[in-house]
């Protein structure tokens, strides 16, 4: 939680520090995420002709609740200068969740044992994208971007349980009870790949 007080912090600095170019600032919605349970707000400032700065505040309300923040730079590389241009994307993230965490005991012949638990936890990560931003109209813009990220959590790898039927060490099998895969990384917050389509609004 600290840290991402750090974060939020970091990014008021930067916006606070440098002049406004041309007064240029976005405050936009992120959809894409609706699907998979996410719903973000971004704001962006524009320091020069081809480099901003800004934040996502995304929340999440399906196999995780909670909310994360990711301060980013972006430098504009298109034929167009910022807003409306081609970019690359740098971003640092930071979160705090709750959701289902699965353990596995496993004993010799193959067999194991299950255990799973509703946990609060927190995660940091960073990530790396590409993207365009079009003005639909004087005031009115789209982004679609799209990259890879990594969101590791703080969640324990081993516990040991005592009252439970079979006592013993159990090691994190999944996020998501009973499920094959680890779908924190998969549609969870810390998906590898992510995506955005944002809409919003512009002051010059």
């Amino acid at each position: 939680m600290k840290r991402t007080v750090l974060i939020v912090l970091f990014v008021g600095s930067l916006l606070a520090a440098f002049p406004v170019y041309s007064q240029r600032q976005l405050f936009m919605a992120d959809v894409a995420g609706l699907p998979l349970g996410r719903a973000g707000l971004k704001f962006e400032h524009m320091i020069q002709r081809r480099f901003s700065v800004g934040a996502y505040a995304d929340g999440y309300f399906m196999d995780y609740t909670g909310f994360s923040v990711s301060p980013f730079m972006r430098f504009y590389t298109g034929q167009f200068t910022a807003p409306e241009s081609l970019f690359v994307h740098l971003q640092l993230s930071a979160g705090s969740f709750s959701g289902p965490l699965s353990y596995r005991q496993y004993v010799p012949g193959g067999d194991y044992y299950s255990y799973s638990t509703d946990e609060s936890f927190s995660a940091f990560g960073y990530g790396i994208g590409l993207g365009r931003q079009w003005l639909l109209s004087y005031n009115f813009m789209m982004e679609l971007s799209g990259g890879f990220q990594y969101l590791n959590r703080n969640t324990a790898h081993e516990i040991m349980l005592d009252n439970v039927d079979h006592p013993g060490l159990y090691r994190l099998n999944s996020l998501g009870k009973d499920q094959p895969a680890d779908k924190w990384f998969v549609t969870g917050p810390g998906g590898l790949i992510y995506l955005r389509l944002v809409f919003g609004f512009g002051w010059w």
